[in-house]
């Protein structure tokens, strides 16, 4: 986690070693998931905002892709919020590092993995990708616009 350096992945701050249980320090997000942020402030984001938090979301998960990592839990309770409405993936617990070949997948065995949000064929064969990461993205993304823009009028 310490490698990245994005704008909308979270930035690590510190690791404390010295007591039990070892603990990671990040910047500090002021509006916390995104999923609890949406449903406490529904209705009150116009569809830019949205789809500037939407982009974000999109492009630390491009640079994760590049960087070589699969998430395999990207959901919008790991999608923190700042104070400025700029989103950054977060809870990096089960991101793997990929092989550096285009068609790299990463196998688990055993272990639970978030149903909800993972493609098909990682609940079937349990290979990750990056593909599996779009999948996740385009579940999740969806959200800010069924808390949000339901009542929305459409401009034709």
């Amino acid at each position: 986690m310490g490698q990245f350096n994005h704008p909308n992945i979270i930035r690590l701050e510190g690791v404390v070693t010295k007591s039990k249980p070892v603990m990671i320090i990040t910047e500090y997000m002021e509006n916390g998931s995104l999923d609890t942020f949406l449903k406490k402030n529904d209705g009150q984001f116009t569809v830019i905002q949205l789809v500037g938090m939407m982009r974000g979301i999109a492009s630390g998960m491009r640079y994760l892709s590049d960087m070589g990592y699969v998430h395999r839990d990207l959901a919008a309770r790991n999608i923190l919020v700042n104070g400025n409405l700029v989103c950054k993936v977060s809870d990096f617990g089960l991101s793997r590092v990929l092989e550096d070949d285009a068609e790299a997948t990463y196998t688990t065995r055993g272990g639970k993995i978030p149903i909800r949000w993972t493609a098909p064929e990682a609940i079937a064969f349990r290979k990750f990708t990056s593909a599996s990461d779009v999948w996740s993205y385009g579940i999740q993304s969806p959200l800010p616009a069924q808390c949000c823009c339901l009542n929305a009028t459409a401009v034709c």
